[in-house]
């Protein structure tokens, strides 16, 4: 019996310790909110994966942040696979230019949703110049948000993750 006691005296002390060692969530700071126009999708048929490689240009656009602003630039496109059970994963590749004529490399790639046409999320990596005003965003652990918007464009609100503040 002293042994159940001291077995669950030490259970409840290590679950009170555990539930106070529960880390802070990162801390989130919009980086964009954008608009991306689309183009016609058309799709490369099945790849030597199995999976379908369904292509879809990026045409133009516009983002508004508290650091960054300006226009998507008619060079990219979204290479999204399809697989078999017919879930999407986004593999966008696709530029920007900021106001002050800044341009920026934005690779993203993203889970499928979880119901078609909801929200999905992403993960962004961004490159430009590291002498330019932007240059912060070379060193970003960015996620988001997209969703879409009619047939020819969809919205990404793009997110800064840093660590939390202690």
């Amino acid at each position: 019996m002293r042994l159940f006691n001291a077995l669950a005296a030490l259970t409840a002390a290590t679950t009170l310790t555990m539930a106070q060692d529960t880390p802070s969530p990162p801390q989130m700071t919009l980086i964009y909110h954008m608009e991306a126009y689309l183009g016609e999708r058309f799709s490369l048929g099945s790849i030597p994966t199995g999976q379908e490689r369904l292509v879809i240009p990026i045409v133009g656009g516009t983002f508004k942040g508290p650091r960054i602003s300006g226009k998507v630039l008619n060079l990219g496109a979204d290479w999204r696979l399809t697989d078999a059970q017919g879930k999407l994963r986004p593999d966008a590749r696709y530029n920007i230019q900021t106001d002050d004529g800044t341009f920026i490399y934005v690779q993203t790639e993203g889970l499928p949703p979880a119901v078609d046409g909801a929200p999905s999320m992403l993960r962004g990596r961004f490159e430009t110049s590291t002498n330019g005003t932007a240059a912060w965003l070379n060193d970003v652990a960015a996620v988001g948000v997209i969703r879409r918007n009619g047939t020819f464009s969809v919205l990404i609100d793009m997110w800064q993750a840093s660590p939390p503040s202690e």
